[in-house]
C-alpha cells in the first residue's frame, strides 16, 4: 500500500479515477485468474502455464491500511524519499499504457472502490504476484531476494524483519 499522495503526480489517472483515497492497495496478477468470478482447476492451471497477460488491481482507501484492514498485518517500511521515488517508478511501470500513454482500464476491481487495468508482465509458475510484491521492495532499497519469494508470508516475514525503525 502507498499512500495516493505519493502515487498521484506519478500516475494521475489514479487521481482522476479514485477521487479522495487517503491510499492505493495495488496488487498484480495473472489477467484470467485475478479477474476471475470463480476459481477453478482449469483457471488456476492457466495462470501458472498458459497465462494470457498481466492486470494491476487498484483499490483506493478512504483511510489508513491499519483502520481499513482491521486485523491484518500491516507493516510500515518506512522508506526514505529517494527510495520512495524508485517504488513509485516501479509501480508505475506495472501499469501497461496505451497509444496515448492513458492507462489501459479494464473491468472493475474485486472490492471497494476498485479497478483493474492491464499490466506489465507474464505471470507464471515462477512469477507470481508475490514475486512482483518482493521486486517492488527490492526497487525501493530492501535487500530481499525475490527469487526466494514466493509466497505472501515469505514477503511478510521479510519485511517484518528487515524493516527499518520509524522515527516520528
Amino acid at each position: 500500500m502507498i499512500a495516493a499522495d505519493e502515487l498521484n503526480p506519478m500516475i494521475p489517472e489514479l487521481k482522476a479515477r479514485f477521487g479522495g483515497a487517503e491510499y492505493y492497495e495495488l496488487g498484480w496478477g495473472d489477467e484470467g485468474f485475478y479477474q476471475a468470478r470463480e476459481i477453478t482447476t482449469g483457471v488456476t492451471l492457466q495462470a501458472i502455464f498458459w497465462s494470457r497477460g498481466a492486470v494491476m488491481h487498484v483499490a483506493a482507501l478512504p483511510v489508513s491500511p491499519d483502520r481499513y484492514f482491521p486485523g491484518s498485518d500491516v507493516v510500515d517500511t518506512c522508506l526514505n524519499p529517494e527510495q520512495t521515488d524508485s517504488l513509485k517508478r516501479y509501480l508505475a511501470n506495472s501499469f501497461t499504457q496505451d497509444a496515448g500513454n492513458n492507462l489501459v482500464e479494464l473491468k472493475r476491481g474485486v472490492y471497494g472502490d476498485s479497478q483493474f487495468y492491464e499490466g506489465e508482465g507474464r505471470y507464471h509458475l515462477l512469477n507470481t504476484s508475490n514475486k512482483w510484491a518482493a521486486k517492488a521492495l527490492k526497487s525501493g532499497g530492501m535487500e530481499i531476494s525475490p527469487t526466494l519469494k514466493l509466497t505472501a508470508s515469505s514477503v511478510m516475514a521479510f519485511v517484518k524483519a528487515n524493516r527499518k525503525a520509524c522515527t516520528l
